[in-house]
């Protein structure tokens, strides 16, 4: 199990540009019903914006990329 606390501070501390995998079925654990759930994937999308990343859905490989945007200095 992944809790949501520590995937946001994985991604917080991700450099930019690195990209964390995230299979449909771990996301279903850590954003339960999983991804076909709109709740589900505003929540994912709420903490992936306050880690500073991008989401990809990559539908045919079952799984989301979160992308860590740059650090603006």
């Amino acid at each position: 199990m992944l809790p949501r606390h520590v995937l946001k501070s994985y991604l917080l501390d991700m450099s930019g540009g690195h990209i964390f995998d995230l299979p449909y079925d771990l996301f279903a654990k850590v954003f339960p019903p999983g991804h076909a759930d709109l709740a589900a994937r505003e929540s994912l999308m709420t903490l992936a914006e306050e880690a500073g990343c991008d989401v990809k859905i990559v539908a045919d490989e079952e799984r989301i990329e979160l992308i860590k945007r740059p650090s603006k200095a």
